[in-house]
């Protein structure tokens, strides 16, 4: 039995895109099952990537395979790898995509460059994802080891971005937004097993303007908020998220994955 293929991408659904990718995987990968872990990543936010990856990985089958395509330098020389995370196996672009993974994983990481091999298939210079990330991610679910297909790569010599930990400061620290959900809540790149003081704020130069909700809770639940009120929370994905009890956090303060944001304490 082929190993679960799952899919995360930045295609969004209104393009064929996504449908060519998994017609491939069919044809290489008949017995594989194919999940979409979500194709709504924003364009090109390769912060927002990870963090869809690293929250994804644990929720499946050990053996899966996932391909991350979110790869603003396709068609150029950047690489493309494959990284062992125990038995799981992701394959994309060496572009700082594994690092929250990368962060989280407990185990030994084995990366391989997977370049030689990407070169030898016929492709585009646009769709990676469809003519080459897809019948390389085929192979290996149906048991070709990525050994076989290219040299080791030692892991310090992967690309990464700094975004995997908050930078701390005497009286704050500065975060990096990774996701707005749809609910307009913030996920922040602080992981839930940090201590926060129960009240902190927002700078005044962050807030966007005639909005003076700078002040910061603590909370267990968004329930515990006041309506309009600003609170802190160990979401469900293993990071912090600022919310508003039925309101949009990232309305109020005009912020998208991968922007910058100061809690002061």
């Amino acid at each position: 039995m082929s190993r679960t293929i799952a899919l995360l991408t930045d295609f969004g659904l209104d393009d064929p895109y996504v449908g060519q990718m998994k017609g491939m995987l069919a044809a290489h990968a008949p017995d594989s099952l194919i999940i979409d872990v979500s194709h709504g990543v924003e364009p090109f936010c390769i912060s927002q990537g990870a963090f869809f990856l690293a929250a994804a990985m644990e929720h499946f089958p050990p053996d899966s395979v996932f391909i991350t395509v979110i790869d603003p330098g396709v068609g150029s020389a950047r690489r493309i790898i494959a990284a062992e995370f125990g038995q799981r196996i992701v394959l994309a672009p060496d572009n700082g995509v594994l690092e929250l993974a990368e962060n989280r994983f407990s185990g030994t990481v084995i990366v391989t460059d997977l370049s030689e091999a990407a070169a030898k298939i016929h492709s585009s210079a646009t769709f990676h994802g469809r003519d080459i990330f897809a019948p390389l991610a085929a192979s290996i679910a149906c048991g070709t080891s990525p050994s076989s297909l290219g040299p080791k790569l030692p892991l310090r010599e992967i690309v990464r971005r700094g975004f995997n930990k908050p930078v701390w400061l005497e009286d704050g620290v500065k975060t990096t937004v990774l996701h707005k959900d749809r609910f307009g809540n913030l996920v922040l790149n602080i992981p839930d097993t940090q201590t926060l003081p129960e009240r902190m704020s927002i700078p005044e130069e962050q807030l966007l303007s005639g909005n003076d909700a700078s002040c910061v809770k603590r909370v267990c639940c968004y329930a515990e908020l006041e309506p309009g009120a600003t609170g802190l929370l160990a979401g469900s994905q293993g990071y912090y998220e600022l919310a508003l009890n039925r309101g949009a956090a990232s309305e109020m303060l005009g912020l998208e994955p991968g922007d910058a944001l100061t809690l002061k304490f």
